[in-house]
């Protein structure tokens, strides 16, 4: 999904005219006077027509280079409380409507386009605003495609983040933000119940022996020397076409040269659905191949599990979050796009009798501008110009992810050496990052406190061109930009970079083998209790907090080992690397607006996968 990003002020004013104010002499609180918006964002100089090239996801959408996408979807509650809005408060009426334009010709919309001079300023003319309006919910969204429009594919859900909201029209008690599930399947997959149709089948290899069937599956039987590799077979619990191939490949290859009858069946059963080349590559028949890239909100590979049923004998396509071994994994219910860029305000106002439209001028600072607001704090009958107090901020925080590798060869937990590269080609490819621990937030966009409240796990994979195409190397990769929702203070969140192993080797893991073409994920843990005293004062001790990036600098330890008592112990880096992806979501494992396009900086995190 974005790097730094400068400050970029959005104001709003509202003016009413003098015919209204004759017209309406006697105007009483809730009742409206008439009034026209100014609104305006002040880009730093060189911030947008500067900024660097971005790559899906990455600098513009989350506007880390000070670009302005403008904002649609907005929704201005107004209120008569005259200091900060509470969750118990209620409005003074209902929302505000900002009119289309000739440039938007949407309400509620202030397009980039429709900006005007050097102070990017447009006025929405007739608005009403309640007398006694003393403060203001402010929400709103950065445009994505199309202002007003809705995106509705995966693509454009992964690029620009999306949330589902409720209440806006109603009390704030009542507003909710909650994360969109990505797979909402209530079964399996075809594709994924073939693959598993196909496993068992292989597992259910028999040879007949003197008129006797002889299966794989028999224990102490002379005529089936391979039983330890059926036992290890019917522990697959990756069941993507990528894992399910480099399964086979294994098989395949400790096979190939026997010359017992039972291991030239197995690879029989192999070559059922499977074609094996002159040099020794097993490749899928197209019917299996590309699950759960298929599926029309695809999921990451190691979420697309089999499991082995000890009753029937059989593989199954496994969405229930628990593993063979009972280890909990990522459910695909629980995966959820990342949040979309969110804007919010809870703000007082500040209010003029005369029209301040003209100070609008593109030379003014938001400070002077809101100097000329001085008659009061609250919209009576006279009032011709209105401020919001307070910059509209990001409503929603930034995880930014680099990855490295400690060194050019990195060990495996039998102390194997494997090279960052593959001729001229990256061993390890990275293809999303996963972020655990997101609950639905409340009108402040604060984490909700509900005890049963369920978490989630971003599936962020709109990640830079160059993690695909460099891959992992000893110098930190380009910045993948995640856009979150906060999280509790003091709680640790889990997170997981997703790797495909394209060393043209296999090697061992946390869970088993990561075979030749498989995903893998390396998994980290970001503590706020490791932060500065500084950043902590900051972020209240909170890992994603509004309005402010956090950064993780993730790096591949080398693994070189460590020897006791005569032995050399390989436990670190790619001995750590999950063929299954782990449960991320808990940390047991190994109208005067100003909106302010500072990503504040908040933690960083220097990091070795765990």
């Amino acid at each position: 999904m974005g790097a730094m990003v400068l400050a970029t002020p959005l104001f709003l004013s509202s003016c009413s005219s003098s015919d209204d104010i004759a017209d309406n002499p006697g105007n009483t609180t809730g009742e409206a006077v008439k009034t026209s918006f100014t609104l305006s964002v002040g880009l730093p100089g060189g911030s947008s027509s500067n900024a660097k090239p971005s790559t899906r996801m990455s600098d513009t959408e989350v506007q880390s280079t000070g670009n302005f996408r403008g904002i649609d979807n907005i929704n201005l509650i107004p209120f008569a409380k005259t200091s900060a809005i509470a969750s118990t408060d209620v409005r003074l009426g209902s929302n505000i409507t900002l009119p289309s334009s000739a440039t938007n010709g949407q309400n509620n919309v202030y397009e980039s386009s429709a900006a005007k001079g050097t102070d990017h300023a447009t006025v929405y003319a007739n608005v009403s605003v309640p007398v006694g309006t003393a403060s203001f919910l402010f929400y709103g969204k950065a445009i994505d495609n199309t202002a007003a429009t809705a995106i509705t594919s995966d693509a454009d859900k992964h690029k620009f983040g999306t949330l589902t909201s409720e209440g806006l029209t109603g009390e704030p008690a009542a507003i909710k933000f909650s994360p969109v599930q990505i797979y909402t399947a209530g079964k399996a997959d075809d594709k994924a119940t073939t693959l598993a149709d196909y496993l068992t089948s292989i597992a259910s290899t028999k040879i007949t022996v003197d008129g006797a069937d002889v299966a794989w599956s028999a224990t102490d039987n002379a005529n089936n020397t391979i039983y330890p590799l059926y036992q290890q077979f019917i522990k697959i619990e990756t069941g993507s076409s990528a894992s399910v191939r480099a399964a086979l490949q294994t098989i395949y290859e400790s096979l190939k040269n026997n010359t017992d009858a039972m291991s030239k069946a197995v690879i029989t059963s192999i070559k059922a659905k499977a074609s094996v080349s002159d040099d020794g590559v097993v490749t899928l028949n197209e019917a299996l191949q590309g699950f759960p890239g298929n599926l029309s909100t695809p999921i990451p590979d190691g979420c697309a599990l089999v499991k082995w049923n000890t009753t029937n004998n059989k593989f199954e396509a496994n969405l229930s979050g628990t593993s063979t071994s009972g280890q909990m994994t990522q459910r695909p219910a629980d995966l959820v796009y990342p949040a979309n860029l969110q804007y919010y305000a809870n703000t007082t106002l500040k209010t003029s009798d005369t029209d301040q439209s003209s100070a609008y001028d593109g030379s003014n600072t938001w400070t002077r501008i809101l100097e000329k607001y001085t008659t009061g704090t609250a919209v009576g009958p006279t009032t011709r110009s209105v401020a919001l107090k307070d910059q509209i901020q990001y409503a929603v925080g930034r995880l930014d992810v680099t990855v490295k590798a400690g060194a050019s060869t990195l060990n495996d937990r039998e102390g194997k050496a494997i090279s960052l590269t593959n001729g001229s080609k990256p061993s390890f490819p990275i293809s999303a990052v996963l972020v655990g621990g997101q609950k639905q937030v409340v009108y402040d966009f604060t984490p909700t406190t509900t005890t049963d409240a369920k978490e989630y796990t971003i599936y962020d994979n709109a990640v830079p061109a160059a993690w695909g195409t460099t891959g992992v190397a000893t110098d930190p990769s380009t910045v993948n930009h995640t856009l979150v929702l906060a999280n509790a203070a003091s709680t640790s969140v889990n997170i997981a970079v997703e790797f495909t192993n394209n060393s043209g080797t296999e090697f061992v893991g946390k869970d088993g083998i990561i075979g030749k073409g498989a995903k893998f994920y390396l998994l980290a843990t970001l503590d706020p209790s490791s932060a500065t005293e500084t950043e902590k004062a900051k972020t209240g001790s909170q890992v994603f907090k509004q309005d402010f990036t956090t950064t993780a600098k993730l790096t591949i330890n080398t693994n070189t080992g460590t020897t006791s008592g005569g032995s050399t112990v390989y436990d670190k880096g790619l001995a750590n690397a999950y063929n299954v992806l782990p449960d991320l979501r808990t940390p047991k494992l190994s109208l005067g607006m100003s909106v302010d396009l500072n990503w504040q900086t908040g933690m960083t995190f220097e990091e070795e996968f765990k």
